[in-house]
């Protein structure tokens, strides 16, 4: 009976000190979490372009389907594909036998022609000083009038002949109209061509078009000679500038898209035809909108918010993101500019959490 009252004693002292336990515990109040340490930036009034960025292909800005005025057969084919070639370059010649053959023949004719024309203006000369003195009848006179003028028609007959197989001996050597380089040939030596025929394709890179289609929304902001800077997939970290030559007026009635065309320098000739390009172009007139850094967008939830720092707490602020730009982000909601946002340190933060403020980002 004795142990069964010492062990009741004893449960009794240890609940009393359990008991006193909470009682000191619940006496001390909570201070609840410590400040957060973090990172701020200032809420900003700044001007903003809209802009955007669309996908094309590059186009040489000259193609030319080479071809010979004259029929004939290749005996030279100078280039090949891949080959840069100068404005005035041989690419390839025609035989010029028989060419050479009527030159000549041309000009022995010419040669035999002027001598008798030579002849028939001094005959001339001599009839008309007897017409004049009547010793020679007005038929004789007309007669020496009409060779002397027969003659001088037959020169310039034969002169044209001897231009025109000149020409056609200028044509057997087909040459590049232009700077550029050979992406195809269509002829090789020993082949004959046709007049008209092709020989090679050439294309001028020093400098390029780019066309892109342009979402009608968008058509009644972008003018000819707006500029644009340009980047493409197969070359990183090339950027170049160029500007808008042409607004097409017809849409593309399948995707509502107006073709615009740009013209870009390339004078080292880095870019190639055919290479993707992401062409970014200004759209509408600037206009004033607040901005706050992009690190200050917290998504939870579904929705963006930031945390706006105010006499050492937070408060989470909705913001709807208008337009992402470089570093920052314009956005609407109940912000004005000066207010402080958390830039760093903002993922685990709860709403009327205290901070503690490390340093200022801008």
């Amino acid at each position: 009976m004795n142990r069964r009252i010492f062990y009741f004693l004893c449960l009794v002292q240890v609940l009393a000190l359990s008991a006193g336990c909470g009682e000191q515990q619940a006496a001390q109040s909570p201070k609840g979490r410590p400040p957060s340490p973090v990172r701020v930036a200032t809420v900003a009034h700044q001007e903003i372009q809209r802009s955007v960025t669309l996908v094309g292909t590059v186009e040489p800005w000259k193609r030319s389907v080479v071809a010979t005025e004259i029929e004939g057969l290749v005996v030279e084919f100078l280039v090949e594909e891949g080959m840069a070639v100068k404005r005035g370059q041989v690419l390839a010649r025609l035989r010029t036998t028989r060419l050479n053959i009527r030159l000549n023949s041309a000009l022995a004719s010419h040669r035999e022609a002027q001598t008798r024309f030579d002849q028939a203006g001094k005959d001339l000369v001599r009839v008309k000083a007897l017409f004049e003195k009547e010793l020679v009848t007005q038929k004789e006179y007309d007669d020496a009038i009409a060779e002397e003028s027969a003659l001088r028609q037959r020169l310039n007959q034969l002169q044209t002949m001897i231009n025109q197989v000149r020409d056609e001996l200028a044509k057997s050597r087909i040459m590049a109209p232009f700077g550029g380089w050979i992406i195809e040939e269509f002829t090789e030596v020993g082949q004959w061509v046709e007049a008209g025929g092709p020989v090679v394709e050439l294309v001028d890179l020093t400098r390029l078009q780019v066309e892109v289609p342009l979402p009608e929304r968008f058509v009644r902001d972008v003018q000819v000679n707006d500029p644009v800077s340009v980047v493409f997939d197969g070359l990183p970290g090339f950027k170049t500038e160029g500007r808008v030559f042409s607004v097409v007026a017809q849409a593309d009635l399948t995707a509502r898209t107006f073709p615009i065309k740009l013209e870009i320098p390339n004078p080292k000739s880095s870019v190639k035809s055919g290479m993707v390009s992401r062409v970014t172009l200004s759209v509408g007139a600037p206009y004033q909108a607040l901005v706050v850094p992009k690190d200050a967008l917290v998504l939870r939830g579904g929705r963006e918010f930031v945390f706006l720092v105010q006499e050492g707490k937070v408060n989470q602020i909705p913001v709807t993101p208008v337009l992402h730009l470089n570093e920052v982000v314009e956005v609407a909601g109940d912000l004005q500019p000066g207010m402080t946002v958390v830039v760093e340190g903002n993922e685990r933060l709860l709403p009327g959490q205290p901070v503690r403020i490390l340093d200022s980002t801008g």
